[in-house]
Order: C-alpha cells, then sequence, then structure tokens
C-alpha cells in the first residue's frame, strides 16, 4: 500500500529539501497515485500514495485545524462510524477519505484515539503547536515502521531502505540477528527487538511513541489483547456470535472505492471470508 518516512530534528533545524527529494524516489514503488510533503521546523514528513478510498480527496499529508499533519499507511474500516461520532461532536470534513477521519481522531482524543479504530496502519502525527510527534502501528504490526536514533534525530519509514535515503548510507548488517535467522528461520524472528541492521528497529505493534521537541521519548499500548472467557455461554451462541462478528469484519473491509481481490491460501479461513462476501453482501470476488 502507501509508504511513509520521515525525520524528527533535535536541534529544530528544517530538514534538507534534497535529502527528502532523495527520499521520495525511494518511496516511489510504494503508491502511484499522489506524492506529498509536510516540511516545518524540527520536522519533515513524506508520502506515496496507493489510493483506495476517496480517489481524488484522499491526498496526503492532511492537516488539521489545530497545526496537525499526518501520514498514514493503511486502512480504518470503522471510518464511518468513527466519522458520524465526531460530526456530533462538532468537526466537518472535507473529504470522504478515512484518513481525513484518523486526523481528527487524533487531534480530538490524541493517541487515546487508536483504540477506537479497527484497521490496519503505521502513522505519523505532527502538532506543531506542541513540537511533538506521534508513531503508531495496528494491533497486530500488520503495516510496517522501522526507527534510526542518532545525535541529529529520530528517523522513521515504511522500509529500511526508505531510512538508508534519509540518512545517505546503508546501516551495518546485524550479524547476529542473520545467525539466528540462518540457525532458526522465522521461529528467530520478533523474539527480541533487533532487526537485520545494526541501530535499526521497529516499532512494536499497538504503541504510541510520542517524542517531545527534545527528544524525550514516551511510549504506551493503546490495546492489550486479553481472553475472558464467558462460561455461561452455550456451544450454539458461540457459533452465532462468531459468525456475526466474521461478517461483519467482512462487510467493513469491503469498504473501498477500487476493486478488491482476494488472495487465498486454500484453506477454510480464506474460503469462508470469499464466501461470506460473495453469498451475503453479493461482490463479484476476483
Amino acid at each position: 500500500m502507501c509508504g511513509i518516512a520521515g525525520l524528527m530534528t533535535l536541534d529544530g533545524t528544517v530538514p534538507d529539501a534534497g535529502v527528502l527529494d532523495r527520499l521520495a524516489d525511494a518511496l516511489s514503488h510504494r503508491g502511484p497515485d499522489g506524492r506529498g510533503r509536510y516540511v516545518a521546523p524540527g520536522i519533515g514528513l513524506v508520502h506515496d500514495r496507493l489510493a483506495i478510498i476517496d480517489l481524488d480527496g484522499g491526498a496526503q499529508p492532511l492537516f488539521g485545524a489545530n497545526d496537525t499533519a499526518l501520514v498514514a499507511n493503511g486502512e480504518i474500516y470503522n471510518y464511518l462510524e468513527l466519522k458520524a461520532i465526531l460530526e456530533k461532536e462538532g468537526y466537518s470534513f472535507e473529504t470522504t477519505s478515512d484518513t481525513e477521519v484518523l486526523l481528527h481522531a487524533l487531534d480530538r482524543w490524541d493517541w487515546l484515539a487508536l483504540d477506537r479504530c479497527d484497521g490496519m496502519w503505521a502513522l505519523a502525527h505532527f502538532d506543531a503547536r506542541k513540537g511533538s510527534l506521534l508513531l503508531s502501528r495496528d494491533r497486530f504490526g500488520e503495516k510496517p515502521l522501522y526507527l534510526h536514533r542518532d545525535s541529529s534525530g529520530l528517523y522513521f519509514a515504511s522500509e529500511p531502505k526508505f531510512l538508508f535515503a534519509l540518512l545517505g548510507k546503508s546501516l551495518p548488517v546485524n550479524k547476529n540477528h542473520l545467525r539466528r535467522y540462518l540457525v532458526n528461520g522465522y521461529k528467530s524472528l520478533y523474539k527480541t527487538r533487533e532487526t537485520f541492521f545494526e541501530g535499526l528497529e521497529e516499532l512494536p505493534a499497538r504503541s504510541a511513541l510520542v517524542v517531545d521537541p527534545s527528544g524525550k521519548e514516551t511510549r504506551n499500548e493503546y490495546w492489550t489483547p486479553k481472553c475472558q472467557p464467558q462460561v455461561e455461554m452455550s456451544r450454539e451462541d458461540a457459533v452465532k456470535a462468531t459468525r456475526e462478528h466474521l461478517m461483519r469484519a467482512v462487510e467493513i473491509r469491503l469498504r473501498a472505492d477500487v476493486p478488491l481481490a482476494f488472495c487465498m491460501s486454500g484453506g477454510i479461513d480464506s474460503n469462508s471470508l470469499i464466501s461470506i462476501a460473495k453469498r451475503e453482501f453479493d461482490y463479484d470476488v476476483h
């Protein structure tokens, strides 16, 4: 989908335009439908867009009334429900995009808004009045966001090579993690905070990382998975509720202004999703 990247400078300087141009070129394969940037003292944001919702009006960065700017990769599936809540609180919308809903939600509830969102995302939200930056990933880390820190500031991007474009150099290969991967394969992944490059880390899933103008970081988990068995529930009730939740999940994921396709693994789960889309919602499945 889309690609995001940027940097926050610790001395408040405006990021170099040439660096952002180099970054934009590296991002180009992530989205053919638009490119945008935001540059201000202490911050630079770049976005390449693959348009899914509001093809004409959803260009990024998006800007809030309170001097905020947002770039995001992903999709907020329950954006229509969130939009209705925000409209009751007096917010108005210039687009029909899910990203504008996310922007107003963050302006209204700060990082606590993330727990209200059903979707997949990696985002960067800058508040110019506070000089603070919010970085976040979705609950299960579907959308990537890599971080690198040095004496000049904090760098972040959807892919490691975008960070290398920002830095003007590659980071050294993390040989320890590479050896672990060669021995243990996928079982070596995400057991530690290590990545395949030294000095590079992934923002953990379900995180909201807030960075103030001095570079101080505060990381919150906006959601924690919980097991809450309902022992009084019968098997029939459990089956019914599972079906209802699954149908609702498919329904809101079919919201798009472009054709959608299903990628099948061939198992029961993917065939169930395709069946629901076709039989319950009359979607022309490809």
